[in-house]
C-alpha cells in the first residue's frame, strides 16, 4: 500500500463540524507526519475526528522537501485513487531549502533514517534533510554535494513548479484541495526555509500567493501560544490540536460549507 493509514489510531475527539468527506488525503514533512502508530500527535489525525473523516491517507515523510511532497502525493493518487467526490486533499508545503529525489533503494544508507516512503519495492525517496552542511539525510554523499550547487533563485523556480504542477494535477483530477504553509519564513527558526515569492516574476509571485491558504501556519501559532515542542521547532501535540481547532477547521468549514 502506498498511502499510510494507521488503522490503530482510534477516534479520540468528538465531531465539531462535519466537512462532508470520507477521505482526508495529506502530504507534507514532519509537520504533517504522525510519529505514533496508535495515538494522534499531528493535525491530520486531529482533523480526522473534528471534521468527520473516515480515514487519513498519508504520504508525508519527516525531512522531506517539496519534490517529495508533490511527487509522492501524485504517485499515491495514481496507484491508489480514491473517489474525488469523497476526498479532501490538504498539502502542507515544507522548506524551500530542502532537496530530495526518487532513487533506488540501493542508494539509501542502511540504518540512516527511521522513516521511508516507498514508490515500489526497489524505489524510495532519498532526502538531504536540508541545504545546511550538517543535514546528512538518508542517501549518498554525491546527492548532498549536488544540492549545494543550487542558488536561492533556482530553488525558487523549482519549488514554484512543484506547487503549480500539483495544483494543476489535483484540479484536473477533480479533487477539492487546500495548500498550506508549514512555517512563516519571517519568524526566527532553526530552519533554512526562505520565501520564494520575491525571487519570482511578479505574475508568478501573485499566482503563488493565490494558491496558498491565507491562514496562520502551525509554527507561527505554536510560537504565539507557547506550544512549541521541546525541540523548539515543531508544534507540540497540543499545539497541533489547538491550531486544528482554532485555525484550520474554521477555515475549512467556511471554504467547503
Amino acid at each position: 500500500m502506498i498511502f499510510k493509514t494507521r488503522p490503530n489510531i482510534k477516534q479520540q475527539f468528538d465531531l465539531v463540524d462535519d466537512l462532508g468527506f470520507k477521505n482526508l488525503i495529506v502530504s507534507g514533512c514532519s509537520f504533517t507526519y504522525n510519529n505514533h502508530e496508535d495515538a494522534a500527535s499531528t493535525w491530520p489525525y486531529y482533523l480526522k475526528d473534528l471534521g468527520g473523516f473516515d480515514q487519513v491517507l498519508d504520504c508525508s515523510m519527516p525531512g522531506a522537501g517539496n519534490q517529495h511532497v508533490s511527487h509522492a502525493l501524485q504517485w499515491a493518487l495514481e496507484m491508489e485513487p480514491p473517489d474525488p467526490k469523497d476526498s479532501l486533499v490538504i498539502v502542507m508545503w515544507t522548506g524551500n531549502d530542502r532537496d530530495d529525489y526518487i532513487c533506488p533503494t540501493t542508494n539509501i544508507k542502511p540504518n540512516s533514517y527511521p522513516f521511508k516512503f516507498c514508490y515500489s519495492d526497489a524505489v524510495e525517496t532519498g532526502i538531504t534533510g536540508g541545504s545546511y552542511p550538517e543535514a546528512t539525510g538518508n542517501t549518498v554523499r554525491d546527492f548532498k554535494a549536488f544540492s549545494t550547487t543550487k542558488t536561492k533563485e533556482s530553488r525558487a523556480i523549482e519549488n514554484y513548479l512543484y506547487m503549480t504542477q500539483t495544483w494543476n494535477y489535483l484540479a484536473n483530477r477533480g479533487y477539492k484541495f487546500v495548500f498550506l504553509n508549514f512555517l512563516n519564513s519571517q519568524l526566527p527558526s532553526r530552519s533554512e526555509h526562505f520565501d520564494i515569492g520575491p525571487l519570482l516574476p511578479l505574475l508568478l509571485k501573485n499566482k503563488l500567493k493565490s494558491m496558498i491558504a491565507d491562514i496562520t501556519d502551525p509554527y507561527t501559532w505554536a510560537v504565539k501560544t507557547d506550544q512549541l515542542w521541546e525541540d523548539d521547532y515543531h508544534p507540540s501535540p497540543n499545539g497541533h490540536l489547538d491550531w486544528t481547532r482554532n485555525i484550520l477547521l474554521p477555515y475549512l468549514k467556511t471554504k467547503f460549507d
